[in-house]
Order: C-alpha cells, then structure tokens, then sequence
C-alpha cells in the first residue's frame, strides 16, 4: 500500500533546526527516512537535535542566515556527499514585538533578513539544477505566521515579515510550477516554542492572554506544526502550491 509520508532515500534541509518547530520537524523527518540537514546559529543545539533523531546521514551546517547574503558555499557543502535536495523547510526566525515609537529601520532589517531574504536565497539555490533532485517533485516549506492574518498589539514588524512570506509564496510557486516545485508556506498561532516565550516577555500579558484564549484547540505542541508541515512536504498534499496553510489551533478571528 502507498504510503505518502514515507520520506526513505529523501534529503531536506531544516533550517531553525536547533529547537521548537524546526526540531520537531528534523525529528519527524527523520522517522520517516528522511536524510536532514540541520541548520541554526548554535553547533551544540544542532548536536542535541541530531542526537533526538532517527539514525541517518545527517548533517549539521552551523550558519546565521541572517548575516549571511550568498548561501552558495552551504548548498555545495549540502550535496558533497552526491546527494541532491528533494526540498526545504524554512523555520528559522525571530519574532520581533516592538510599539511604533521604538522601531527603527534596523529592526525591519533584522527581522527581513531571516524571515524573508534568508527564504529568497534558499529557494533561488534549491531551484538550480545543481542542487536539486530532478527526478521527482520538490516542495518547499516555509514557516508563517496566523500574525500574517491577525495580527496584534506592536507585531507591526513581525507581521509585515510574515506578510511577505506568504505574498512571495504565492508567487514563487508560479514561477516553481514549471520546476515540478511545490511551495507552501504554514501559519502556526501561539505554539510553545522559545520564540514564543520570548514573544511574551516583550509583550503585555493581556494581550497574549487574550490571544490564546481565542485558540479553540488551546496552544499548539511543535510537534503538532511539524506534523503539518509533513502533509505540506509530502505527496499526500500534490494538489497545494502557492498557499498558506492554517495550523492556528482554531484561532478565528
């Protein structure tokens, strides 16, 4: 019997992978046969998310995507073993919480680097040939945000991050289609992750309060997001592309 989630003999990268919804997903990869590469600032985390995993040739590639423009270098290093990508999922980011009176155009800029320009570089290289395992489809995964939609109290920068992910996600899969590509982005809602827990201290309680009350199925585990992302990976999801999927627990409104 078919079985769609079944990854063997695949290779994806996982950046953000040193914890929350990126490990989760390194995790799950894994289980199912997946070869990962992890990707994060911090060697010792990565450790700690390989050592979480199945068993497997994986690869752990230290790099702060933020600060870095040309990722050519990461993806020769990717494939030095002979294997190419079958895809990505793009989870690193940070959640920048600030009132109006403080943003400053280097907080849009830190922000964009990771959450977007580092999503751009990572499609513009997977989509080469180069890189890229051309006998059968890709699919490209990046994490969003339920902010994207509803947004709250001083998300200003955050959710203008998350917007633009999702708009580049519609497009990109225009131009990715022809590549036999798929590209999709996720949009969690409260989820306990250490980004979250940041989130909160810079953030009045009320509002966040407010927020996760407003979630039907109560805050999200990774795992739960990572399960998500799976379906968006896998062929089970071959009719989606160009879309952003909710994964907001029920939060409606």
């Amino acid at each position: 019997m078919r079985n769609p989630y079944d990854f063997t003999g695949k290779k994806f990268i996982v950046t953000g992978a040193s914890s929350g919804i990126g490990r989760s997903t390194a995790v799950r990869l894994s289980e199912q046969g997946a070869q990962i590469v992890l990707i994060s600032r911090n060697q010792e985390k990565l450790e700690e998310t390989r050592s979480m995993m199945q068993e497997g040739f994986h690869q752990i590639i230290p790099v702060d995507l933020g600060r870095t423009e040309d990722l050519s270098e990461v993806f020769d290093e990717i494939i030095s073993d002979g294997v190419k990508l079958d895809g990505f999922v793009h989870c690193a980011g940070i959640a920048t919480i600030l009132p109006l009176e403080r943003i400053r155009r280097k907080n849009l800029e830190e922000c964009m680097n990771i959450n977007l320009y580092a999503l751009l570089e990572l499609a513009r290289l997977y989509a080469k040939k180069k890189y890229r395992n051309t006998g059968g489809e890709g699919s490209i995964v990046a994490v969003s945000s339920i902010v994207a939609r509803y947004p709250a109290k001083c998300q200003t920068v955050y959710a203008a991050s998350k917007g633009a992910v999702n708009a580049v996600v519609q497009t990109l899969a225009i131009e990715l289609a022809k590549k036999g590509i798929r590209i999709n982005s996720i949009m969690p809602a409260s989820t306990d992750t250490a980004m979250m827990r940041q989130a909160l201290e810079n953030m009045p309680n009320t509002v966040m309060q407010e927020k996760m009350k407003d979630q039907l199925l109560g805050v999200m585990h990774p795992d739960d997001i990572a399960d998500a992302i799976l379906f968006l990976l896998s062929d089970a999801s071959r009719a989606t592309t160009g879309r952003a999927f909710y994964a907001d627990g029920g939060l409606l409104g």
